[in-house]
């Protein structure tokens, strides 16, 4: 549950990655015994008559050796069959418990889960976790647990109370096929029955991680503000931005081979290198005193200033800086660049 009932938003993806970080996960116990128990009825089915072969081969391996127990090669072979029956139900049950945790939460390698906490040791809070919703709903599950359990052995044994005190009069190899069989048909009764514990169990630590995750609205205010950064902050940096970005302009303006104007408002400078560009492009352009700047410094490097007001307002609406002009603007700005290149004795 929430700890604070101020806490009434829900978690916020920056608040999950951070809980993962910390090794807080959406987990369930109950889900990897389920898994296993079905895993392990799977296993024996194929295990026990390949384990049966191997040990009865070693057997007969054995009493044929009986004068050479102690020497190497027959200890190896003892070591390599053990090692052999022990990994063969060892490695699957491993990988299947690991597959159901990575099914739950995935990938995660987390050592803050591991430090010790000190609210953990004090009384007062466990106290409080001793009257709390998630240690009754453990009473209830372990109770239920210990219930299906006796009731499933009960019904699976008691079809065999009649034959087992004549099973000590069958073969050895009806007996332990008697054992083998019933064990089977238990584990696979736990299993069964288990299945629906892990999905209650995992379906309410579902909504005991979403509740404990659960934030305040000042905590989601204050994690945008981290992430969005403070507003003084970010209207500093966009100032910043556009301070570097017109000095980055005016710097270009000089280059320019003309600057057109509307005589009081607009101003845009165009630069052209034929042979280099397709087309005019636009240097600069602003807009009041942005455009009275861009003049002053076209007149102290004696770059030409026309006044064409319908063709400066045209260029600056449709062109941004860096732009090549319109096609439909080929022959206005043309004519101008003719009549400079005439003066400078370019043409």
């Amino acid at each position: 549950m929430a700890k604070d009932p101020s806490k009434t938003e829900k978690a916020t993806p920056r608040r999950r990655q951070k809980a993962r970080e910390e090794g807080q996960v959406l987990k369930s116990q109950d889900v990897p015994i389920a898994a296993t128990l079905i895993a392990m009825f799977g296993i024996l089915v194929f295990y026990i008559p390949f384990a049966s072969n191997k040990l009865i081969g070693y057997f007969y391996y054995t009493f044929s050796q009986a004068d050479n127990l102690l020497y190497p090669n027959f200890l190896f072979f003892t070591g390599k069959i053990f090692l052999l029956l022990s990994l063969s139900v060892m490695l699957p049950l491993l990988v299947v418990g690991i597959a159901s945790n990575v099914a739950q939460f995935g990938f995660l390698f987390s050592t803050k889960a591991l430090q010790p906490k000190l609210d953990m040791i004090n009384p007062v809070k466990g106290l409080g976790r001793l009257f709390s919703l998630k240690t009754l709903f453990e009473t209830f599950k372990n109770v239920l647990k210990l219930t299906v359990a006796i009731i499933v052995a009960y019904y699976t044994v008691k079809p065999i109370f009649p034959s087992i005190f004549s099973m000590f009069t069958f073969s050895i190899n009806q007996q332990i096929y008697f054992m083998m069989k019933y064990m089977l048909i238990l584990i696979l009764a736990f299993g069964i029955f288990s299945i629906p514990i892990a999905g209650i169990d995992f379906f309410y630590r579902r909504y005991e991680y979403e509740e404990n995750l659960k934030m305040s609205k000042e905590e989601v205010k204050e994690e945008h503000k981290q992430q969005e950064g403070h507003p003084v902050i970010k209207s500093e940096i966009r100032k910043r931005q556009r301070e570097v970005a017109m000095r980055r302009m005016m710097a270009e303006v000089p280059k320019a081979d003309v600057v057109i104007t509307n005589p009081e408002h607009y101003a845009v400078a165009l630069k052209y290198e034929r042979g280099k560009m397709e087309a005019p492009k636009v240097v600069a352009k602003g807009v009041d005193d942005i455009a009275l700047k861009i003049k002053e410094i076209a007149r102290e490097h004696d770059v030409p200033i026309v006044e064409d007001p319908p063709l400066a307002r045209t260029l600056y609406e449709s062109c941004d800086i860096g732009d090549f002009i319109p096609e439909e603007l080929y022959v206005a700005v043309a004519r101008i660049l003719a009549k400079i290149y005439r003066k400078k004795g370019k043409l």
